[in-house]
């Protein structure tokens, strides 16, 4: 490729990263302060900064960030814990300043009278009491008033017993109790109290809250205009390069296709790696299953239809494993593919290759196996201060044990030395911007983006390790694994002869400089409201506003993969054409999903209403199915149609499968997610984002309508498409090809 191509790249990973790390300095040195003690006015201690701490790891520990969540991040079934702190500190206040000022309650009183006391209290809570010098934040009457009646919410919540679906008794010491109410006060003074200079919270006004004061500001509003603007523009730009440079997108440029299925002859590296695809699809299978019961505790917040689960299983882990599957199953079958496809490429088998490759899949199980055990084993409160380490992580997507981090990553490592060592005949005489290399860049990549999951710790101030964390969750998935697959699919279309290399690599660059311009900064739109400077949310608005034109120039570019694999006859008579639907399923849903649905939830105006609500679930199970999952099963099938033979093979099975995970997934957004999220954004904006996460409104009678019709498209989705799937992986395992006994390379 051209020095303009490189040097475009160059130059959109250097202001990316380089935004991105301005954007880390200013979170670091603006995150709302831990006070090394909260007084009250007279000077007495009302608790410490060691407290705030210790209820933050109870936070973790108990993995609370997978019932309800902080700064409106978490689950969905329980409450913004900051939020009803809030709101109820605040009904506590207005309550003791009616009685003290017009002596009657404070819902007698006329709305003038409302108004004169919630004015009166937005004005005091603003105010920003912390003092940097001593490191100490005065609580006033009403803030001690507020704090007395939130540890008696909240002791009886996790301790005797509240509404949530957690068994009696939860968090079985007291002192652990009263340390997470006093970590909660402190998310809640962040949402109440302005920035130092500036006429703002912490947390932008979030969330709404009629009884504070908290509105959308004007920045809310200008940034909204100005990621529109971005929009438009991007996709115009787009549209105008498309066709100035029809080369652009994927383009037959006079090679012939291979349908080489029947004549391959599989090296032993590869043939090890079946078991892989047996994992996939197993785990696969587990994670809906949880995922099933995880959603019926919306109907039924005792268990399983009567039987009461919540001791065995609650749901903290039941949506942990849901989340911590989903991620498992998807990246085993990328890595898997990415080994298979390097040996192919190559037509090299390393010595001892094969013998990696059983080692990495050794080292997934115990990792898989170790981590979903250990989170429920630390949920339990069963391995004391080792929790961290090997229990709950309690961050949601990263909820496995920093032990098992670390051990994955190892493992990512070896397997970027298993494609390392097959793709190695291929670099030499190769230019370093060359498809070989890009492949190699986007191995490196994978662990070592993911290694930034590991940049804080229990005691990390919760915005600075939030920022951190979606390092993982957005850019190492969305960014990194984005670049990945691209290349992978990028080879699969050479290997097949749909492209040359060179048409191939020009793609690859261009979806670095689309993906990855727009992606880096775009992460901003994970910042908005987690007490994270105002410029994260300027800068994620706009960005992630782009982050709509790639995926709408693939949508654009979703048909020519049927194009691209004419062969004689019917498309239906390709071996691979089962795989290429699923690519194109990638490209609808990555439209739809990542594109129409995140492009909704990331403007500013509508994500301060809609911020942790089913619309943003909605948005997340439309991109990680539609988008990784779909990949993650056409890679599994055109890894398979190798391996097995061809008796073993079914197209009925795949395209029972491929039809019953489309639909069954549209009609779960549709028939639930998305018309619960809309109602449950509606009545975050009339009555406040309390009411719109408490147990009253999400266990209503509307709401739960919702979850029950949920279930039309669930069966479609397990029943459908995922059982064929596992009965054709499971049969082909059966049936593999016999591995060659070609000439062994060091």
């Amino acid at each position: 490729m051209s020095w303009r191509w490189k040097l475009s790249v160059l130059f959109v990973l250097i202001m990316g990263f380089s935004t991105l790390i301005f954007m880390g300095h200013e979170t670091s040195t603006q995150a709302p302060p831990i006070p090394d003690k909260v007084v009250d006015q007279s000077g007495t201690t009302i608790f410490t900064g060691e407290d705030i701490i210790a209820g933050q790891g109870v936070f973790q520990k108990f993995g609370l960030m997978d019932v309800g969540s902080v700064f409106g991040h978490g689950a969905y079934n329980g409450p913004d814990f900051s939020a009803e702190y809030l709101h109820l500190a605040a009904e506590t206040a207005l309550e003791r300043e009616a009685q003290k000022k017009f002596g009657k309650a404070y819902a007698q009183l006329s709305a003038a009278e409302q108004g004169e006391l919630k004015t009166g209290l937005s004005s005091e809570l603003k105010q920003n009491r912390y003092d940097a010098q001593s490191k100490s934040l005065t609580f006033t009457e009403n803030q001690i008033e507020g704090y007395k009646a939130s540890i008696k919410h909240f002791d009886t919540e996790f301790g005797s017993g509240g509404k949530l679906p957690l068994p009696i008794n939860y968090i079985k010491d007291e002192k652990e109790r009263l340390q997470l109410t006093r970590f909660f006060a402190w998310s809640a003074w962040a949402c109440s109290t302005n920035r130092p200079g500036k006429d703002f919270t912490f947390t932008n006004n979030w969330p709404p809250e009629e009884l504070v004061g908290n509105f959308p500001n004007w920045q809310i509003f200008l940034w909204s205009a100005m990621s529109l603007i971005m929009l438009v523009g991007g996709i115009g730009l787009t549209q105008f390069l498309m066709s100035a440079f029809p080369n652009l997108g994927w383009a037959p440029d006079g090679t012939t296709l291979t349908d080489n299925v029947k004549s391959f002859k599989p090296f032993r590296s590869q043939t090890s790696i079946y078991p892989y695809f047996i994992v996939v699809v197993l785990l696969f299978l587990f994670q809906t299953v949880f995922g099933v019961v995880t959603a019926h505790y919306i109907v039924e917040a005792g268990g399983l239809y009567g039987i009461d689960i919540r001791d065995i299983l609650p749901y903290s882990i039941t949506r942990s494993w849901h989340l911590q599957l989903s991620i498992f199953w998807i990246a085993t079958a990328w890595l898997a593919a990415g080994m298979f496809m390097a040996a192919m490429l190559s037509k090299n088998e390393p010595k001892a290759q094969h013998w990696l490759v059983k080692a990495l899949f050794v080292a997934i199980l115990i990792v898989a196996v170790g981590s979903i055990g250990g989170e429920w084993m630390g949920i339990k409160n069963m391995l004391g201060n080792l929790w961290f380490w090997f229990g709950h992580q309690g961050w949601e997507y990263l909820e496995l044990g920093r032990f098992w981090q670390i051990l994955l990553t190892v493992g990512m490592v070896l397997w970027a030395v298993i494609v390392f060592r097959s793709i190695a005949p291929l670099l030499k005489g190769q230019d370093k911007g060359s498809l070989p290399y890009m492949l190699l860049y986007g191995v490196i990549a994978i662990p070592l983006f993911f290694s930034f999951g590991m940049m804080y710790h229990p005691g990390t101030n919760f915005a600075v390790a939030d920022f951190w964390r979606w390092w993982v969750v957005h850019l190492w998935v969305e960014g990194i694994f984005e670049l990945y697959t691209t290349i992978i699919v990028a080879y699969f279309f050479c290997s097949l002869g749909m492209v040359s290399e060179r048409s191939a690599l020009s793609v690859i660059y261009v979806d670095i400089i689309l993906y990855l311009g727009s992606g880096i900064i775009g992460i901003g739109h994970h910042y908005y409201w987690t007490a994270q400077p105002a410029i994260n949310m300027a800068l994620g608005s706009m960005f992630s506003a782009l982050e709509v034109v790639p995926l709408t120039l693939l949508t654009m570019e979703a048909w020519k993969f049927v194009h691209l694999a004419k062969v004689e006859g019917s498309i239906k008579n390709f071996s691979h054409y089962w795989a290429m639907m699923f690519l194109i399923a990638v490209g609808f849903w990555n439209f739809l999903g990542a594109g129409v649905f995140g492009f909704l939830i990331n403007t500013p105006i509508v994500s301060y209403y809609e911020h942790a609500t089913y619309l943003t679930s909605n948005h997340g199970h439309a991109a990680l199915m539609g988008v990784y999952g779909m990949l993650a099963v056409a890679a599994v099938l055109f890894c398979t149609r190798y391996l097995m033979t061809e008796d073993a093979w079914s197209n009925k099975l795949c395209a029972i499968s491929f039809w019953s995970l489309n639909v069954g997934l549209m009609l779960m957004l549709l028939l639930n997610i998305f018309p619960a999220g809309v109602i449950q954004m509606i009545a975050s904006y009339t009555h406040g984002f309390w009411f719109a996460r408490s147990y009253d409104f999400i266990h209503s009678s509307q709401f739960q309508m919702f979850t029950w019709l949920r279930v039309i498209g669930d069966m479609t989705f397990v029943v459908g498409g995922i059982l064929p799937l596992v009965l054709l992986v499971l049969r082909g395992a059966l049936h593999l090809r016999k591995a060659q006994d070609a000439p062994s390379t060091s």
